[in-house]
């Protein structure tokens, strides 16, 4: 658990300003031998695992050129940020090696291609296993020593009264700030959260914080409290605390790399597994009535960008001419016998996993609303456009897929609030048996 401190308002807390302090040159060398000698064991360990004792003839390529491949580690990871005097996590720290190693190793494996009449052939696969085993090796070394300096933490600023042992990191706690003040800390501090626990009545003042909080790059987090008394006013369409849900629904990077993995994943494997069905779907569709065999529509979806979905088409051509964008209904008459069957099963939504591949959807979320009716119903903006809409959700495993705007939204907030990868497994694997009982139509 983190340490705390609290200030008066409008001054920079001196414990949030030493995270910028560099490294010094001595610091800098040591790191930069430890790496140079890491480097060097990765690959004597690869060489091992790979041919075992004794080394093989091509041994001396390395031996010939290791010199010149430690010079080109250590140059191609500071240019990657691995030497910067704060990570805000391991994990922060790990995509660091990572992106430095692999940059390495491509710049490596050219270098002795290069040079391979003049030192012999040096073994690809020894580059593959090294890769690996230097992953490990700096990583670990470096998370262990960071760590011991105080180097891996996260700087918060803590607005307003709330329960802050709950929050993880290096904090600074500030009774009552307004945007002023919170340009001050943005601009002479090393800021990586802001935790809001103060209703700032201001709707002027609040919507300057955001901006200028967002043109920062800070992660700004609302305190559940808090939202929950905001939650009754947006529900009766009172008060207009603009963007206010952008934040809600942000995770940390590994949460959002996890649940953006299992989008592409999932995805890959639903589309190759139902890719018969999709011809069969098509073939029947475009014989069965007149008009294209998908339908392409706008849809709001994060933060309000309009995008373009893909669905099967389950009407009648040009269905909406006469009446206008209106929801469907359980014998809606522009529905056609193939379509209602597809609605039922909900294989219409299939090309929607090219959505998902695209970033425009995430197998999980609140299902992505007309700009229509984003408009017409103000429960349909701002909470539900935290997070990138789904193709499946809570509403859909818990209730009938007809559900109105306001009874989606308890559904969504719950959702949003304790979004993760393993809740959107549980959803997706619920959404089996909603498949096959045709809850819905």
């Amino acid at each position: 658990m983190g340490t705390s401190g609290r200030v008066s308002v409008g001054v920079c807390p001196d414990s949030v300003r030493r995270g910028r302090r560099p490294w010094n040159i001595g610091a800098v060398l040591v790191l930069l031998i430890a790496d140079g000698l890491l480097v060097n064991i990765g690959f004597l360990a690869a060489f091992l695992v790979r041919y075992g004792l004794p080394f093989p003839e091509n041994f001396v390529a390395y031996k010939k050129s290791f010199l010149y491949l430690t010079a080109i580690y250590l140059l191609a990871m500071p240019l990657l940020g691995v030497y910067r005097g704060r990570f805000r996590s391991s994990w922060e720290l790990f995509r660091g090696v990572l992106a430095g190693l692999c940059l390495a190793t491509l710049l490596s494996v050219a270098f002795v291609y290069v040079f391979r009449q003049k030192w012999g052939s040096f073994p690809t696969s020894v580059f593959a296993i090294s890769f690996f085993a230097n992953l490990i090796l700096i990583f670990k070394a470096k998370q262990t020593i960071l760590k011991t300096l105080g180097r891996i933490r996260r700087n918060i600023v803590v607005i307003g009264e709330g329960d802050i042992d709950d929050i993880v990191g290096h904090k600074a706690v500030i009774e009552r700030i307004g945007a002023d003040e919170i340009e001050k800390l943005a601009a002479h501090a090393d800021i990586d959260e802001i935790v809001i626990c103060q209703r700032i009545e201001d709707k002027r003042e609040f919507n300057f914080l955001l901006y200028l909080i967002q043109r920062s790059r800070i992660q700004v987090v609302f305190s559940p409290r808090l939202y929950m008394e905001l939650l009754p006013e947006r529900i009766n369409g009172a008060g207009a605390y603009d963007f206010l849900s952008t934040f809600i629904g942000e995770k940390r990077d590994v949460e959002e790399f996890l649940i953006r993995a299992l989008d592409v994943f999932g995805s890959v494997v639903i589309l190759l597994l139902f890719l018969p069905a999709m011809l069969v779907i098509s073939l029947v569709t475009k014989l069965t009535s007149r008009g294209p065999i998908f339908y392409v529509q706008e849809r709001v979806g994060k933060d309000g960008v309009i995008f373009e979905l893909y669905k099967f088409r389950t009407m009648i051509e040009d269905a909406e001419r006469d009446v206008g964008p209106v929801l469907a209904s359980q014998d809606d008459p522009r529905v056609t016998c193939v379509g209602r069957f597809l609605r039922k099963t909900r294989l219409d939504e299939l090309p929607q996993l090219m959505n998902v591949l695209k970033g425009d959807m995430s197998l999980v979320g609140p299902r992505p609303e007309r700009p229509h009716f984003v408009r017409e119903h103000k429960v349909l903006r701002e909470l539900r456009l935290a997070v990138k809409p789904g193709l499946t959700g809570l509403a859909q495993i818990r209730s009938f897929y007809d559900l109105k705007p306001t009874h989606k939204i308890k559904y969504d907030y719950l959702y949003i609030q304790r979004r993760s990868v393993l809740l959107n497994l549980m959803i997706l694997l619920k959404t089996i048996p909603v498949v096959f009982s045709k809850n819905g139509w």
